[in-house]
């Protein structure tokens, strides 16, 4: 007992006498460094811990005052929040992006939002061009009107017209196994004789209706049993065709950006003091949203032809709420908790800023939030002026935007700051909550091949000759040509080879100068798409071109005699890309439903090996091997 006596409050003595010789010392100044404080378990399974076993009453008062469950804050709870703030509506649109130099208003033009969709106005594109079996479809609703209205002869009458649905028999070449398409050719044997061309039919009626969409008259070839009957349904259908598939004006172009493989437009909105404006340089994901845009104060769109003022908002007093999620910490310890999510299994390492973030707000901060609810209208540029808040004393504190305060460029839940932008802001954007995605008509990867030392854009899905999605993988591949070098000197067959054969669905591309006059400090690289050259098995040569329309750089023109494509080249980086091009559809506020052909892309899967190689001389020994 003496020994154990001494040893204790020997210790203690020794203790204090350390004490006091510190306190005898001189402090020097240091850097100030904070240390956190964290639990560590003696035991590598933490199941003891967590379970929480009861003992006495006593222990568990222990455990809860160890919780910090019986200590106070000194702070009072919200129970009013007074909220003041202005909003500006959309007023303009531009779709593209903002070259360098360029009239910024050029291009743009009014947007009321309540017409349709964001994603819908910046990313449709003209599909019928391209979809036979849509012009077909069309055709036959017309044909069911006329019928629906007494007229069985619309399809001897049309196609004596001359609206008939030609398809080209050379897209079937009965000696070129690599162009099969099976969905093309039963299509084309569908519409081959019978089916009448939408397009044509829908650019004649047009020609001849009004200002309002209404038709006076039929064109003069379209000669019915009944013409009024007739008028009525082709003017019934002319608007059909309208809604049925959404495409770009000719005063709004897509803002699909063909350098970058991605979309980017403008929008603008009148605040009280300035015209702001909303730029989205990259829109890549199929999501469009208020995190797509930066607010800026120039440049300018123009002035809309009637100006949507700003109105300032005024909210009734609310009572906030505390933020609940799934999975949240429990607010005392005997209280359970949601089983479904386990925060002990959250895995991040010390790169993994995010999840560190996200743990930490989860475990630390969660239950510091409140939530208070606004309404606003969608389309709608929201900048709050005042907000207050009156806790459980009585006492009023205001509230400021969650911001650095050491200037520099942080702000939560706002539009960025960028250099000349604006704060403050908060954009409700009129996007889609849900809509459908169809299969895509096309598919291209991208991605760098550092053996050949270029990049390459694989076509793997192609439309096919009806419209439909053809499979360029499942094409057999071309077979190998090579010259034989004949020869007395060797006992074999030496074959040359200018190059590797590589299948005609990769299309290459290789680095050039952005301008060739470039400064050294200025000197930019692009991708630029070069034409591979097809030796034929009787010695002819044949240029590979892209068969669908996302490698292409004007359609406008044949593939043969458009300028080569330019891509950035930061759009095809180490992990490659994949670009899809295919329908959605959507239902808008008022119901009206929206189908459209718009593109997306995505992060890839790496890099890729082509097996590219020139100048190869192998030979073929007397037993056939190629060595």
């Amino acid at each position: 007992m003496s020994n154990d006596f001494t040893a204790r409050y020997g210790a203690l003595f020794d203790a204090d006498r350390v004490r006091l010789a510190t306190d005898l010392q001189v402090i020097l100044p240091t850097i100030i460094t904070w240390l956190r404080l964290e639990p560590q378990p003696y035991a590598a399974d933490l199941a003891p811990g967590l379970e929480a076993q009861i003992a006495d009453p006593l222990w568990m008062l222990t455990r809860q005052w160890q919780f910090a469950e019986f200590q106070g804050e000194d702070a009072g709870s919200p129970i009013s929040v007074h909220l003041e703030g202005e909003q500006g509506s959309l007023s303009r649109y531009r779709p593209g992006a903002l070259e360098f130099g360029q009239e910024k208003s050029l291009g743009a033009v009014d947007y009321r939002h309540l017409a349709m969709p964001l994603e819908v106005a910046v990313e449709r594109e003209t599909v019928r061009e391209s979809h036979p079996r849509l012009a077909a479809e069309a055709g036959e609703h017309l044909l069911r009107l006329l019928k629906a209205r007494g007229i069985g002869d619309g399809r001897t009458v049309l196609r004596a017209a001359g609206f008939g649905l030609e398809i080209e028999d050379a897209a079937f070449p009965a000696a070129d196994a690599r162009h099969v398409d099976p969905k093309g050719l039963t299509w084309q044997t569908l519409f081959a004789g019978r089916a009448l061309d939408g397009r044509k039919m829908a650019a004649a009626l047009r020609a001849v209706a009004g200002e309002d969409g209404t038709l006076p008259s039929l064109p003069e070839q379209w000669v019915f049993s009944d013409s009024e009957a007739a008028r009525s349904a082709c003017e019934t259908w002319l608007r059909w065709y309208a809604r049925h598939v959404s495409e770009p004006t000719p005063d709004l172009a897509s803002a699909w950006v063909q350098p970058r493989q991605e979309y980017a437009l403008t929008l603008s909105a009148q605040m009280s003091d300035r015209t702001v404006t909303l730029a989205a340089e990259e829109y890549t994901d199929g999501r469009l949203d208020w995190y797509s845009f930066d607010a800026l104060a120039q440049p300018s769109l123009g002035d809309a032809a009637e100006p949507i003022p700003s109105e300032p908002l005024s909210f009734r007093p609310v009572l906030p709420t505390p933020v609940r999620y799934p999975g949240m910490p429990a607010d005392r310890y005997w209280e359970f908790e949601d089983g479904r999510v386990s925060l002990g299994r959250l895995e991040a390492g010390p790169s993994d800023l995010a999840r560190l973030l996200l743990a930490e707000y989860v475990l630390v901060f969660g239950n510091d939030w409140y939530m208070i609810p606004v309404e606003l209208p969608i389309g709608s540029l929201f900048r709050i002026r005042q907000l207050t808040v009156r806790d459980t004393f009585g006492v009023t504190s205001p509230v400021g935007p969650a911001r650095n305060l050491d200037g520099s460029r942080w702000t939560l839940f706002s539009l960025s700051n960028q250099p000349g932008g604006l704060e403050d802001l908060f954009f409700l954007a009129p996007s889609l909550p849900a809509r459908l995605d169809g299969d895509p008509l096309e598919e291209v990867a991208l991605f760098r091949d550092e053996m050949a030392n270029m990049a390459w854009a694989v076509e793997r899905i192609v439309q096919g000759a009806s419209g439909e999605p053809r499979d360029r993988r499942m094409e057999p591949p071309a077979p190998a040509v090579h010259q034989r070098i004949p020869t007395d000197r060797i006992s074999a067959e030496v074959i040359y080879r200018l190059a590797t054969p590589v299948p005609e669905q990769w299309l290459p591309f290789v680095a050039v100068p952005d301008r060739p006059d470039a400064p050294p400090g200025e000197f930019a690289i692009h991708l630029e798409r070069r034409v591979l050259l097809r030796t034929r098995p009787d010695g002819s040569q044949v240029e590979i071109h892209p068969r669908g329309l996302l490698m292409r750089s004007d359609l406008s023109r044949l593939v043969e005699d458009e300028p080569p494509l330019h891509l950035k080249e930061e759009e095809v980086p180490r992990a490659g890309a994949v670009v899809r091009r295919g329908f959605q559809y959507c239902r808008w506020l008022d119901g009206q439903r929206f189908l459209w052909c718009g593109r997306s892309k995505q992060v890839g899967r790496g890099e890729g090996a082509s097996g590219l190689r020139y100048d190869i001389a192998p030979y073929r020994s007397k037993a056939g091997d190629v060595q």
